[in-house]
């Protein structure tokens, strides 16, 4: 019998009402469900379990992009396989449409699915507590509180071999060090290229330079990317998938590598990533 936890969006009354639903079909489907205890205040439902430190078998979440990354963010170093059910304004990584719950349920017992397994971002540097494993992108951009302004930074790459080489300059808003999945996020914006999620590749993405020379680059996944802040610019600040991690003064530096633990993603239907990608354009 499958442990099951659901984490719902808390701010969205019909995805907490969908979590009920789910809580008792799979109940009803010989499966253990847990609900997040942070929802326990909007629905009431018994056992619950703690995000990020009670172990289930697998993950439910019913939300956007946004619930998928802070329930990553929130376990952390546990690698729990997650089911995405979409609900939100934003779900390009969840599959699931909301009225198919069911079916994703059975499909899970049945064993028909398909487990994918997502590269992450980590990103090394000092501060209080380790930011997490980022699924979309690793940005450094200029701080709000020179916004106008232009930062400097140099990127560069130290291979296996203990080489390093100069990946770009950029002199603009700032650069984003993004996975496959993420290729499709914060990058494309910048005018990243797109990549199939399932590749195990680093992209490097100007934001906004004032230079033609700083174009995006794809690097092997056992790069090593170094960002460092000129003496000559701005401060810059540090996002992991969107949330505020820390900020940087010029002459420091982070580095960031492939992490160590994959995100484990199931899904149920066959994944039609590039249309998807592309269904706006047609």
């Amino acid at each position: 019998m499958k442990s099951l936890g659901v984490v719902p969006k808390l701010d969205s009354r019909d995805a907490l009402a969908l979590s009920y639903k789910i809580l008792k079909y799979a109940e009803a489907r010989g499966l253990r469900p847990y609900l997040d205890k942070r929802a326990s205040e909007y629905i009431d439902w018994y056992p619950t379990f703690n995000l990020g430190s009670d172990l289930v078998d697998v993950i439910v979440t019913i939300g956007g992009d946004g619930t998928i990354l802070r329930t990553l963010h929130t376990l952390g170093d546990i690698v729990i396989p997650v089911i995405t059910i979409r609900y939100g304004k934003r779900g390009f990584l969840a599959d699931v449409p909301p009225h198919d719950y069911a079916i994703a349920i059975d499909r899970l017992i049945e064993g028909r699915y398909s487990l994918h397994e997502y590269m992450r971002l980590s990103a090394i540097i000092e501060t209080p507590t380790k930011p997490p494993y980022a699924l979309n992108e690793v940005a450094v951009v200029t701080s709000p509180r020179f916004r106008g302004k232009v930062s400097r930074l140099r990127v560069l790459r130290e291979a296996r071999a203990g080489v390093i080489e100069k990946v770009v300059s950029v002199v603009g808003d700032g650069v984003i060090v993004s996975t496959p999945v993420g290729s499709t996020a914060y990058s494309l914006a910048a005018g990243g290229p797109i990549a199939d999620p399932l590749m195990n590749i680093i992209i490097v993405t100007p934001l906004a330079p004032i230079s033609l020379c700083s174009r995006p680059v794809v690097l092997p996944e056992d790069s090593k990317v170094v960002i460092e802040v000129e003496r000559g610019s701005h401060e810059v600040e540090l996002f992991v998938d969107g949330v505020a991690i820390t900020r940087l003064e010029p002459g420091e530096s982070l580095s960031v590598v492939k992490a160590p633990k994959p995100a484990k993603i199931i899904r149920f239907f066959t994944e039609e990533y590039f249309s998807r990608v592309f269904e706006r354009c047609l």
